[in-house]
């Protein structure tokens, strides 16, 4: 029965510890992970806004080629399968360049941890 209300105030005691500040080492490390997040969400909105402008460039070149089966037609459905290929990659290349930026401000803020 002792133990009662020393239980009563184990969670007052474990939101102290988890509210306590953070060391600056911790502080300049949360810091480090913000920056590396916002630059590589930065990378993919600009991959994204080019992506999205060059998929609407293939829709337009596809509604210019109609249905029609001529060579004209052909050349210009491949130039909008193209565009929308090289739309994909460009995503692709933001994904792996945000990632590259965001592994990086991880390590660095491990660093900054582990001094």
């Amino acid at each position: 029965m002792t133990l009662r209300p020393a239980l009563a105030l184990l969670p007052f005691a474990l939101a102290t510890v988890a509210c306590s500040p953070e060391t600056p080492q911790e502080q300049q490390a949360e810091k480090i992970r913000d920056q590396a997040d916002a630059q590589g969400d930065s990378i993919e909105a600009a991959a994204a806004n080019q992506a999205a402008q060059m998929d609407e460039q293939a829709a337009a070149l596809t509604n210019q080629a109609g249905t029609s089966q001529g060579y004209d037609a052909q050349r210009t459905n491949v130039r909008a399968e193209a565009l929308r290929k090289e739309a994909d990659l460009i995503k692709e290349q933001a994904e792996a360049r945000a990632k590259a930026v965001r592994d990086q401000g991880e390590a660095q803020a491990s660093a900054v941890l582990a001094k």
